[in-house]
């Protein structure tokens, strides 16, 4: 089914974000098309949006399966005021996108850390956040692919993981919808981001189901082992390893170990 721009810019609430939609039915990836778009001279707050993507992308270099009318694939064009910001705006994507979820259909989800929304412990939706230096300044691409009804065929590492709106049961909500709700909810929470990080981060701990659990974490170095006990103000994750020792990561794989 077409995207209804007209209905989408109808219910959108944003002044910043979203306020230019590129749309195409099909792409390889909307984060590529986002850092075309910026390099020809798109203004920033331009939201991407697919139909379907044939190369789609996770984190950690994984691909996001991107099948026709099974999800709403975004990726926004942000430019943050000072370079400090651009790592808590993932974390601002991953909140607004959960008030989103919850106020286009009324499904509660959860965050894993750093960004994933979850239900019942099922992935619901990935945010990939990539930065690049602009003159003098920094553009952020924030990719966020969330589904809206089970694929009809995925890899059997997906399946065994990830779940959608509909496989949660709820009513899937237009992409229009979905969209208008996720960038009214990220200019807010972008604006945020610039001037009260603290409230933001709060936030956004508050929704974190990782701390408190025992975890593995991967990192390029090997495996490590801990209880995640506390989130840094610029996101990292705090581990208490078993020597007493505490530490931060600012990236990799965090898997529950179950008690």
């Amino acid at each position: 089914m077409p995207f209804d721009l007209a209905r989408y810019h109808a219910l959108r609430r944003s002044s910043r974000i979203g306020v230019e939609v590129a749309y195409l039915e099909a792409t390889t990836s909307t984060m590529d098309d986002a850092h075309a778009g910026a390099a020809e001279g798109r203004p920033c707050g331009t939201a991407y949006v697919a139909g379907e993507q044939t190369a789609g992308r996770g984190r950690q270099g994984r691909s996001w399966v991107s099948a026709a009318a099974a999800g709403l694939y975004v990726t926004y064009h942000l430019c943050p005021a000072r370079a400090e910001v651009a790592p808590l705006l993932g974390l601002a994507a991953a909140v607004a996108a959960a008030e989103a979820v919850q106020a286009a259909c009324g499904l509660a989800v959860d965050l894993k850390w750093p960004n994933d929304l979850q239900v019942e412990g099922r992935k619901l939706a990935g945010i990939l956040a990539e930065a690049r230096p602009r003159d003098a300044g920094l553009d952020v691409f924030v990719g966020i692919g969330i589904n809206l009804r089970t694929a009809a065929e995925l890899p059997p590492d997906v399946a065994a993981i990830a779940t959608s709106i509909e496989g949660a049961g709820y009513p899937a909500p237009a992409r229009e919808v979905l969209l208008a709700a996720l960038s009214t909810a990220l200019d807010r929470r972008t604006v945020q981001a610039e001037a009260e990080p603290g409230t933001l981060l709060a936030e956004w701990r508050r929704r974190l189901v990782t701390l408190g659990q025992r975890v593995r974490f991967a990192t390029p170095s090997g495996e490590v082992e801990g209880e995640a006990v506390d989130v840094t103000s610029t996101g990292e994750l705090v581990l208490a390893l078993s020597n007493g020792e505490r530490r931060a990561f600012a990236a990799g794989d965090v898997t529950t170990i179950r008690r």
